[in-house]
């Protein structure tokens, strides 16, 4: 594999492009968005979102339906809203985790359908990370770097979205829901860098 710029660490998952071939997160798939605002149903922080929407992207939000793209202004104001909720880091996380329940049957089912494959472990969904951050966005990119034998850090570029904490949180929580598919458990926990505001690193553990 591609040696990465630290002496320990090794290209896992490389960009799917040159690093100055990647463009900023453009449009989102709505069915994160609907997933997400189910999710705040089900914890019962729906009714109170709905009061905090902006006014121009009220409509939108409150009436969006899943399979299609939206422009990353709107997911912008979906998750800037829910951060409006300010809850806390617990609570941002197990609805995190929450969503991909949701999203099981749906974007998430390559991952579902490769735990039930014997030797399945945690490399096995990173290995196809691209290909979900593909059904999440149009733009950014994502590198998996090999730290040891079970532990990697996750890269996330040019990701609009990166700098709103529930945001990051939320996608920590994605990570968790889908990696617990594959061990009996896992850690993730967001690094923090000096750097973009458009960039996230976390870093994943597990037995």
């Amino acid at each position: 594999m591609e040696r990465s710029r630290a002496e320990d660490e090794e290209v896992f998952l490389p960009l799917h492009v040159p690093r100055n071939q990647l463009v900023p997160t453009s449009q989102f798939r709505s069915t994160w968005v609907v997933s997400s605002q189910n999710t705040l149903r089900d914890r019962g922080h729906y009714h109170r979102y709905l009061e905090l929407l902006p006014a121009e992207h009220r409509e939108a939000l409150s009436m969006m339906i899943v399979g299609g793209w939206v422009p990353i202004d709107v997911a912008e104001a979906h998750y800037g809203t829910c951060e409006a909720l300010d809850l806390p880091s617990s609570e941002r996380l197990a609805i995190g985790r929450a969503v991909t329940k949701h999203l099981n049957q749906t974007l998430l089912s390559t991952a579902v359908r490769l735990a039930t494959h014997s030797g399945a472990t945690v490399w096995t969904p990173l290995s196809h990370f691209y290909r979900l951050w593909n059904r999440m966005f149009v733009g950014g990119g994502v590198t998996v770097l090999k730290l040891g034998p079970k532990e990697a850090r996750i890269e996330v570029l040019d990701c609009t979205l990166a700098h709103i904490p529930y945001f990051r949180t939320g996608l920590q929580g994605v990570l968790l829901g889908v990696g617990e598919l594959f061990a009996s458990r896992l850690y993730v926990r967001e690094v923090p860098r000096v750097g973009s505001a458009t960039t996230i690193h976390f870093r994943a553990s597990w037995v």
